[in-house]
């Protein structure tokens, strides 16, 4: 009896301690997450149908010039043309808030000083390993939304693969992960490539 007396007159006081102890646990969680080093984010059904669908729509205008523009280098076999189109741009903005959260950063936006490029892998496509190279004096987040995939390729971002699909997107931040694409032996996959930034002030090797 004394000691369930003692613990009803000191209750409160323990209520506030426990109190206590929970909000420096959050605090403590929060700035972990805030310290972490941002390295990759992937995420299906990114758009919504409608605006997915009428993505494609409008891409599909650009198909006959996408499959003359080859890109070959020692690093990187695949098809790769900018896009100047203002309605697929502002389609993307649409999105902005959403890719925020997704990265974690309030202060980022569509490129608007730097083209979205649409690509194309077929049979033989691949991208080596490398860490995407600064363009803006602040690390740019580089963003691949995939729009059809029947290939047996993955993207390989550090020990994780990824085997993207329609409507999904990867974004990884420059001068991070390594990363790649890994051979195509069948099938083809189309994707928009775009960059957000927080600054429109390029590197000094752009």
């Amino acid at each position: 009896m004394k000691t369930l007396n003692i613990i009803k007159k000191y209750s409160h006081f323990l209520l506030i301690f426990a109190l206590i102890i929970t909000i420096i646990i959050i605090i403590y969680i929060h700035i972990c997450n805030k310290n972490k080093k941002f390295e990759y984010v992937y995420k299906e059904n990114i758009l919504d149908k409608n605006d997915f669908n009428f993505l494609l729509s409008e891409l599909d205008k650009y198909n006959d010039q996408l499959e003359r523009s080859d890109e070959k280098m020692d690093f990187v076999l695949r098809k790769n043309m900018e896009l100047n189109a203002p309605i697929i741009a502002n389609l993307i903005k649409k999105y902005e808030n959403k890719i925020k959260k997704l990265v974690d950063n309030q202060r980022i936006y569509l490129a608007n000083n730097h083209p979205m490029e649409y690509r194309k892998y077929f049979k033989g496509s691949y991208m080596s390993k490398h860490t995407d190279e600064l363009i803006y004096k602040i690390p740019q987040y580089e963003c691949v939304l995939t729009l059809s995939n029947t290939t047996d390729s993955t993207t390989n971002l550090g020990k994780k693969r990824i085997h993207a699909k329609p409507n999904s997107i990867i974004i990884v931040k420059a001068k991070g992960i390594e990363h790649e694409v890994t051979p195509v032996n069948q099938g083809e996959r189309k994707f928009l490539k775009f960059i957000f930034t927080e600054t429109n002030e390029f590197a000094n090797n752009s």
